[in-house]
Parts: structure tokens; C-alpha cells; sequence
């Protein structure tokens, strides 16, 4: 076996390769190209080879143009999952390449990223590609706000949800200057959401089984089943409830010194996507009357007389994340007799 450190960036990917022995087989820069990447490939000579290197933006073509190679295994890591590196003294890109190599030897890498392929990698673009849309869309919303405040004026929290939003700002007392500036906002804030709701019914239109089976549950929609399954993809790769709330960033942080153990606030190292949506399918939970929706709203009602509304909230978007990961695995649909019968 070839172990392979590889430090990405977008000039050069700087390359240290060394075997079993850890005799150095190659050391270098190799061009950023899927041509680059074969060479290297090709180089690197006869035997199976393991690949680590970090994820980033570029991680989708790296992965997909060596899994395509004969005898080449890969292992994504996250960043968060080798700090160690970053803060360690004497930081170069080939000291980072030499250390992924030497920790695949050693097999001390961390857990890998999961690679997702075909009609889950179109969902998960699609998700980041809308959830980036409504980032600037709000951005632009807040901006209008302070410019608003500059004036004087106080909008109201949910000003920007009216359908005459616009004619109520233009109607705002305000100075020409001032006009000319949020008009040209307002056009932007417009051609997002025009954006946002065209990948919307992109993402509608991919059909997958577990999004219909997600959609059993109660108020998960075909927004929200599809940002699940676009972050969960193969329920099996995770061991167990815990880990999937970890992965989707609603899992307490833990301290534990002796016998002192302490939880804080909810792990922020997670996908943010699930985190979001979730947390807005609790709102929507508290509002339902449903026989399907009893027994979670009947959890959220129990954990916020003993915790408080806002920490109710957390535990319904974990409960949500579990039950789905649950029927993922299962492929059986949503039954919330089974749900009470471990309530």
C-alpha cells in the first residue's frame, strides 16, 4: 500500500507519497487538473494506493477523478477532524502533505467525509447553491433595515413577508437620495428570491423514494426531506441515533473532567442545512393537531415545562432528526404508534 498526503489549493496540490516502510515514494507538486491527478496516479506506479487529503471546495472533482482510478482508495478528511495540523509550529504544505500520509499508515486518519454521488450530490448542490440565495437575500433585507433605521424608521419584524412590501417602503417618508439606494436593494432582494425559487422547484422535482418516505413524518416537507436525504444519504454508514444528531449539528457539547461532566450548547460542527430546517420544522410542530403529530408535539410540551420553550425547540429538531434517520434506515413509513409505544 502507497500512502498518499496531498495539501489542495488552486495554484498546485503538493504531494507526499510513502510506503508501508515509510520510504518516501514521491514528493513534489502536481498541476490542479484531473490530467495532473492521473499522472500522478500513473506514477506513482503498480499497487493499491490510499489518498488523504482535506475537504474544501474543490473536494468534489478531486474525489470523483481518483475513485475512477484503478487501485486507488481515497479518505477525505474534515478540517475540524486534524486541528492539530493547523496549529502545529513550522505549518507548510508539505509538512501537511506528510502528515495525512503518515496518519493513513499509521491509520490514526479521523472519521472520512462521505462522498455522495448521482441524484444526492444534485440535491446537496441544490441545497447549498439555495441556502447561499437566502444568505445574500437576507443580508440585502438587513441592509435595507439599517439604511431605514439611519432614517428614523422602524420596520416591523415581519415587514419584508407582505406581498406589498415594496409600495409600503416606497411610501415611506424618505429623501430622493435614499429612494434611488433602496430601489436598487429592493431589485436585488427580488432577483434572489426569483432565484432561490427556481432552484426551489428544481429540487422538487427530484424524485426519490426516502423523500417520500421522510415526508410521512409530520411536518417534514418536500423542502426539508430533500435537504435530509441530500445530508444523510445511506442511513447505514452511521452506528446509531447519537451520531447522526451529532452529524446534524444537535448534539450538546460535553465536558468531562473526574466526575464532573457538564453539556453545553449544541455542536456547531455539523451540517448547518439539517440544523436549519429542523429547527423550523419544531416551530411548525407546536402549531399541529394531528393524530400523527400527537406524540412529538406531546414531547416538545413536556420538555418545555421542565427546560423552556427554546431548548424544547432543540430537542423536537433532534427528535425529528432521529425518527428520520429511524425511517431511513427502516424504509418503513412514519408510525407514531410505534413512536408512543417508547415515548
Amino acid at each position: 500500500m502507497i500512502y498518499v498526503g496531498m495539501d489542495v489549493s488552486s495554484k498546485e496540490f503538493v504531494v507526499d507519497a510513502i510506503d508501508q516502510r515509510q520510504q518516501k515514494i514521491f514528493e513534489g507538486r502536481v498541476v490542479p487538473s484531473r490530467a495532473g491527478l492521473r499522472k500522478l496516479v500513473s506514477d506513482l506506479g503498480v499497487g493499491p494506493k490510499l489518498f488523504a487529503f482535506e475537504a474544501g471546495n474543490q473536494m468534489k472533482w478531486i474525489a470523483l477523478t481518483l475513485m475512477k482510478q484503478e487501485g486507488v482508495q481515497i479518505h477525505v478528511v474534515h478540517p475540524n477532524e486534524v486541528k492539530w495540523i493547523n496549529q502545529s509550529s513550522g505549518k507548510t504544505d508539505k509538512i501537511d502533505a506528510r502528515k495525512l500520509a503518515q496518519l493513513a499508515r499509521g491509520n490514526l486518519l479521523p472519521r472520512p467525509v462521505h462522498v455522495v454521488e448521482g441524484r444526492t450530490r444534485q440535491l446537496r448542490e441544490m441545497v447549498s447553491a439555495r441556502g447561499q440565495l437566502q444568505s445574500k437575500r437576507v443580508a440585502l433585507i438587513n441592509t435595507v433595515r439599517g439604511y431605514m433605521k439611519q432614517e428614523g424608521v422602524s420596520l416591523p419584524e415581519k415587514f419584508f413577508q407582505r406581498l406589498d412590501w415594496e409600495n409600503a417602503l416606497e411610501a415611506k417618508p424618505l429623501g430622493s437620495t435614499q429612494k434611488v439606494i433602496l430601489k436598487s436593494f429592493m431589485g436585488g432582494i427580488n432577483a434572489l428570491e426569483c432565484s432561490e425559487e427556481e432552484i426551489t422547484e428544481k429540487m422538487i422535482e427530484i424524485k426519490d423514494k426516502r423523500c417520500e418516505l421522510l415526508e410521512t413524518i409530520p411536518a417534514i416537507g418536500k423542502i426539508a426531506s430533500r435537504v435530509l436525504v441530500s445530508a444523510l444519504d445511506d442511513a447505514g454508514r452511521f452506528d446509531n441515533k447519537k451520531c447522526v444528531a451529532n452529524y446534524g449539528g444537535l448534539a450538546p457539547t460535553i465536558y468531562q473532567s473526574g466526575n464532573t461532566t457538564n453539556l453545553g450548547r449544541i455542536n456547531r460542527d455539523g451540517r448547518q442545512e439539517v440544523r436549519k430546517v429542523l429547527l423550523q420544522c419544531a416551530h411548525t410542530i407546536q402549531r399541529m393537531i394531528s393524530h400523527d403529530a400527537r406524540p412529538i408535539r406531546e414531547f416538545f410540551e413536556r420538555i418545555e415545562k421542565r427546560r423552556g420553550k427554546k431548548r424544547a425547540v432543540v430537542a423536537t429538531a433532534r427528535k425529528l432528526l432521529t425518527i428520520a434517520y429511524g425511517v431511513l434506515k427502516s424504509g418503513v413509513p412514519y408510525d407514531p404508534m410505534r413512536l408512543r409505544a417508547f415515548a
